[in-house]
């Protein structure tokens, strides 16, 4: 399942959220909201890579969030939409990425405000996994709310041979 598929059927997901589970619909309004603040804050940290990442560009214009839990919308559709925006963006960063570009020590401010620096590659794996974590919190979500979200493995098929 690529990622536009699997955004596009959590968005629809919760939209579907039936009237009645306000409680349900706070709570995935928030974790969506959280994942694009998240995002955001990482992929601007990203965009001072020395690599100068073009893909990375429109991302410094938008908006710094110092509040994790910061509201961007509370309408499904924006949501949806501020998040194809982001994962376009993601897509084309990270087809961009060299193996040189991953053993970078990036210096960056953390949201307390204290410098920090991390291998390039450690942070780009959390900011996946993380991303994975949330989006996992929000089909748990979905399913509390008896939506059935169906398969959400991703299989990428590896022809034999290949070590990973």
């Amino acid at each position: 399942m690529n990622a536009k598929i699997y955004n596009t059927m959590i968005y629809e997901l919760a939209d579907g959220i039936i009237a009645g589970q306000n409680d349900l619909i706070d709570e995935v309004i928030k974790m969506l909201n959280h994942l694009i603040v998240v995002d955001t804050l990482w992929l601007k940290r990203f965009a001072i890579h020395p690599a100068n990442y073009t893909a990375l560009e429109s991302v410094l214009s938008l908006p710094t969030q110092e509040n994790l839990e910061q509201i961007v919308s509370t309408h499904i559709q924006e949501l949806a939409e501020f998040r194809q925006y982001l994962d376009k963006i993601i897509c084309e960063w990270a087809h961009a990425i060299s193996r040189i570009d991953l053993d970078h020590q990036l210096c960056y401010k953390n949201t307390q405000g204290v410098i920090t620096n991390h291998k390039f590659f450690s942070l780009i794996m959390y900011f996946f996994n993380y991303q994975t974590f949330i989006r996992e919190k929000i089909l748990a979500l979905l399913l509390q709310a008896d939506i059935d979200v169906g398969a959400t493995e991703l299989v990428v098929p590896m022809p034999s041979g290949i070590n990973i």
